[in-house]
């Protein structure tokens, strides 16, 4: 059990009090992720990599995964054909549109979503951290 699935776990056992909310975003903040990419991007893109997401309705959906054996579990026999990007939590709010639902751990026992009223939310609490450490 991941300090991510610890965290996640104590605020569904609370029913989702405020305090053990803040705890699982700021642990998502501080945790290492791994992103799936495109493995094969063009060499003349200016992006250093492109994430993978799928629209399902019209809503965009991007996964991280807070262990590389849960993304490995997650590709299966597909692994081989993405890439991926080591990535801090607080980088993946920086970056991500805030029009994006963001999926930890899809298809494990402690899969959290974060809407995009979250990830406003969290952008906002990155750009104090950055704030407060360029002060």
């Amino acid at each position: 059990m991941t300090e991510l699935d610890q965290a996640i776990a104590a605020a569904y056992a609370s029913q989702g009090k405020q305090e053990d909310v803040n705890k699982v975003y700021l642990t998502l903040l501080r945790t290492l992720f791994y992103l799936p990419a495109q493995k094969n991007k063009d060499p003349n893109d200016e992006e250093p990599f492109r994430p993978l997401f799928t629209k399902v309705e019209g809503k965009y959906f991007m996964l991280v995964f807070d262990t590389l054996e849960r993304l490995k579990g997650w590709a299966g026999d597909q692994f081989d054909q993405l890439d991926y990007v080591e990535i801090s939590g607080k980088d993946v709010i920086a970056g991500i549109s805030d029009q994006v639902y963001l999926c930890v751990n899809y298809g494990f026992e402690f899969y959290k979503e974060i809407s995009p009223d979250e990830v406003k939310q969290l952008k906002k609490v990155v750009a104090r951290i950055e704030q407060m450490r360029n002060s």
